[in-house]
């Protein structure tokens, strides 16, 4: 049997002049820090990463995202990409840990929803490389197809393929 990591993919844009100055992304980075120290601890968490790209889909260096300021146009997607071992690990740190729920809730008009899901997840081999650009090509299969086994959400999930053996 083949073993399998559910992947997760979410964006936030935040709305509203952007630069990491601005109040909510001091408040969202650090707390991002501190969320995910708590995730590193957390038994179903595999790995995870984040970046940001640009609203041309361009990954930005540190330096980049240091000289970011916007005007409210263009803003960039703060991304976070991860393994989880399953959709109930991934639900019970997104919905039940306390930290993470208070800050979805300061934030939560800080970020733009207009353009549909901003979290996607699929299954896929535990060994296989995932890029942000692969990741954000799920999330706009899901926004036009709605949830399949290749792109679906929390809310309507599938199982992990299984596999049939030919004796």
């Amino acid at each position: 049997m083949r073993n399998y990591t559910l992947l997760h993919f979410n964006v936030a844009r935040p709305v509203g002049p952007f630069s990491i100055d601005t109040e909510e992304a001091r408040y969202f980075f650090k707390e991002m820090r501190a969320l995910f120290e708590r995730g590193d601890l957390h038994d179903g968490l595999h790995w995870h990463r984040h970046g940001m790209r640009a609203a041309d889909g361009r990954e930005l260096s540190p330096i980049e995202i240091a000289d970011l300021s916007t005007d409210g146009t263009g803003n960039p997607h703060i991304y976070t990409l991860a393994g989880w071992r399953s959709a109930h690990d991934l639900h019970q740190f997104v919905y039940r840990d306390p930290h993470h729920v208070e800050n979805m809730k300061r934030l939560r008009h800080w970020v733009d929803r207009t353009h549909g899901a901003n979290m996607v997840m699929w299954w896929a081999d535990k060994d296989t490389r995932i890029s942000a650009d692969m990741a954000w090509e799920r999330l706009l299969r899901l926004r036009t197809e709605g949830p399949t086994p290749h792109a679906f959400n929390l809310t309507q999930r599938f199982e992990p393929p299984s596999i049939t053996c030919v004796a």
